[in-house]
């Protein structure tokens, strides 16, 4: 669900733009209409501090973890803190690009070992050349060098690295390198220097970890400064400067405070409902639940303001479809077990992905026990264990191709579903947003999509009861291929309409098959995950049968396997349903997106 919201406009003297800015900003509920083409020098130079503060902290906090001594730099002044940090990072990015420069040389010298390069300079001091040359071996055997001495320096697979010493007649015909400049023990010793610059300097960076409080406090506050001037810089001036006039959005909820406070003031204002033409702020409102999914729904974007938020059904659906991918009882466990611990550690300042993590976690673990039964790649049909067999009896969703509500055909049928509530999601924007006669053309593909699982469940599941009523099924189609035909675009001629309309119908047939078909992935996925989960074990039985040298490796094996298979798994789990959800469901819904995220205009706290 979407906060409702209203627009504010305010009309001031030039001579309160100050008073009036500050009080906004106190009262932190209207998201202005900033103007885009408003430029000062004051507005770059506190975007470029904040720029810098941003770097700062960011180049810190990435060398925290390297500290190793206390600092006392928790006082030092923020220009300075952010001057020093940001010159050692300058200096360690220019031995890092050293480092390299000798790595390359390093390896080009290697071949050739570490020589007396002073015995060379001392050859070309007295006129005499020297060549460093590369040759096949078949090359090196056949030429023939004459009177120009040459010693062989090594030899590889194909390759023979030799010096020539000696004034050539002719020009050599082999690939020639460069003397070096150092020799091999001079280029790693100066690598090793670099290194240990590095790290002295890694440390001196981490040492400034005192003042990321400090620094932070800065950010926040350059960040209200910058709000705060380009909201001076949003009003609008009348009357040749004497009157000014800003405007924002607010959440109706708010509006009764905000008239007493406005009226309070003294300031004079209107406030009108937002039309199709503003660009209107979204705020999502959901219960605790849906809430949680929010951040699946930022993934994609965010749905524009005269749309419908699809959150409470990505609620429902995400969970449902992680669990049919994952599809493993224990790798839901273990999945609920690490979104735990990072209630506790890792997440703790995100508990509400930590909490997702969890449903999550256990909505695989009820999945994998009803969905063909398997805890860590284990059937729950195994007559190994009494336990195994008891779980087996909660199997409701087998892998039985003669039982109707099969794993293959309940991933149909989620599939089915979303794409339905997807349809009536886009009827219910027309309505409610747009114009009815927009609404007439999608129940007519509401209808089609009908007569088509009709077809599909009758015929090829052969359920009796269903053909029964292959008239009403004829009639579903038909009436939604002309609703379609009829009303797909309103605004063409009627004759023109129709024969545009055959366009859309063969979206509607082809595109249905396509988008129910799409999850299959979750039945091929859950497949997948259980049976290299069973291949692993199997695999990790029979190097147990050997010896005790043999179980130690099969234990090995089967946590490193199980770990692998755990990880592809989640990750297919994770973005196979948002793939569903933001092609399918999305596409369904005819999702527009394209919302901007509601920012009043507020004094951010700044904490000490």
């Amino acid at each position: 669900m979407q906060a409702s919201f209203k627009k504010l406009t305010l009309l001031v003297f030039h001579q309160q733009r100050q008073q009036i800015t500050e009080m906004l900003q106190k009262i932190g509920v209207l998201h202005i209409e900033f103007n885009k083409d408003f430029h000062s020098e004051a507005i770059d130079i506190l975007e470029q501090n904040k720029n810098r503060l941003v770097k700062t902290i960011d180049i810190i906090e990435a060398h925290e973890s390297k500290k190793t001594i206390k600092s006392d730099k928790a006082q030092e002044p923020v220009n300075c803190a952010v001057n020093d940090v940001l010159d050692l990072k300058h200096r360690m990015d220019a031995n890092i690009l050293q480092k390299e420069s000798l790595l390359k040389d390093k390896l080009q010298r290697i071949p050739w070992g570490d020589f007396d390069l002073s015995k060379i300079q001392r050859l070309r001091a007295s006129g005499i050349k020297v060549k460093l040359c590369i040759a096949t071996k078949k090359e090196y055997d056949t030429y023939d060098f004459g009177s120009l001495i040459h010693r062989l320096v090594q030899i590889t697979s194909n390759q023979v690295y030799f010096v020539v010493i000696g004034k050539p007649e002719k020009p050599i015909p082999f690939e020639s390198v460069k003397v070096p400049e150092r020799t091999l023990s001079e280029l790693i010793k100066s690598e090793e220097t670099l290194q240990k610059e590095n790290e002295k300097i890694q440390q001196e960076i981490a040492s400034y970890s005192s003042c990321l409080t400090h620094l932070k406090a800065e950010l926040t506050n350059l960040e209200n400064q910058l709000a705060f001037a380009m909201v001076q810089g949003s009003y609008h001036e009348h009357q040749k400067g004497s009157i000014l006039s800003l405007k924002g959005w607010f959440p109706s909820e708010t509006e009764p405070d905000l008239i007493q406070y406005l009226k309070t003031e003294q300031l004079s204002y209107a406030i009108e409902a937002p039309n199709p033409e503003n660009d209107v702020p979204v705020k999502l409102k959901n219960n605790r639940y849906s809430k949680l999914f929010e951040p699946i729904t930022k993934i994609f974007e965010l749905p524009n303001y005269y749309e419908w938020d699809p959150t409470p059904l990505i609620a429902v659906f995400y969970p449902i479809m992680f669990a049919y991918c994952l599809g493993d009882a224990g790798y839901g466990l273990i999945f609920f077990a690490a979104s735990l611990i990072g209630w506790f550690g890792f997440l703790k300042h995100t508990k509400s992905l930590a909490l997702m993590g969890m449903i999550l976690g256990l909505m695989t673990t009820v999945m994998g026990l009803v969905k063909s039964g398997s805890v860590f790649g284990i059937p729950t049909n195994s007559e190994q264990s009494e336990l195994f067999q008891m779980l087996g009896k909660y199997v409701l969703i087998p892998d039985d191709r003669d039982f109707m509500f099969n794993a293959f055909n309940v991933a149909l049928m989620i599939g089915v579903v979303q794409i339905f509530l997807g349809i009536f999601v886009s009827i219910y924007n027309k309505l409610r947003y747009d114009h009815y006669t927009k609404a007439i053309s999608q129940i007519g593909k509401l209808l089609i999509v009908k007569g088509l699982i009709w077809i599909f469940l009758a015929d090829m599941q052969e359920i009796a009861t269903l053909q029964h009523f292959g008239m009403l099924r004829n009639i579903l189609l038909i009436g939604g291929v002309l609703l379609v035909l009829f009303f797909h675009d309103m605004e063409q001629a009627l004759p023109a309409r129709a024969a545009s309309g055959l366009l859309p119908l063969f979206f509607i047939f082809t595109g249905v098959l396509g988008d129910v078909l799409s999850y299959v992935r979750l039945f091929a996925l859950g497949v997948a995950s259980s049976v290299l989960g069973l291949v692993v074990n199997q695999i990790g039985m029979q190097i147990m049968e050997n010896s005790w040298w043999g179980l130690l490796i099969g234990v090995v094996f089967l946590l490193f396997g199980h770990t692998l298979n755990f990880c592809i798994a989640v990750l297919g789990s994770f973005v196979h349903p948002l793939r569903l959800t933001f092609v399918e469901f999305y596409n369904n819904a005819q999702f527009k997106g394209g919302g901007k995220a509601y920012q009043p205009f507020k004094k951010q706290p700044i904490e000490s």
